[in-house]
């Protein structure tokens, strides 16, 4: 259960810096279109995987309160 939550937790801490790391880092232009190629690109990546982590804690989290509701185990929760 702590892996699960903790991993997606991970990934969207990850997805959040990929996001802001080229305005951080100063990879992003200063001056006339601030979305261009490389920033672009990591923009699009990091809001597939900040996603993919929400939709992760989502089923997650959805199991456990199913298989806590149902009172039956579910071989994913195991830890």
């Amino acid at each position: 259960m702590k892996i699960g939550t903790t991993m997606n937790l991970i990934g969207l801490l990850a997805g959040v810096w990929i996001f802001c790391a080229p305005y951080i880092v100063g990879y992003a232009p200063k001056n006339g279109v601030r979305w261009t190629g490389l920033v672009g690109g990591s923009d699009i990546i990091a809001l597939i995987i900040i996603l993919s982590a929400l939709v992760g804690l989502a089923g997650f989290w959805g199991l456990l309160l199913k298989s806590l509701t149902s009172r039956e185990p579910h071989s994913l929760l195991d830890d």
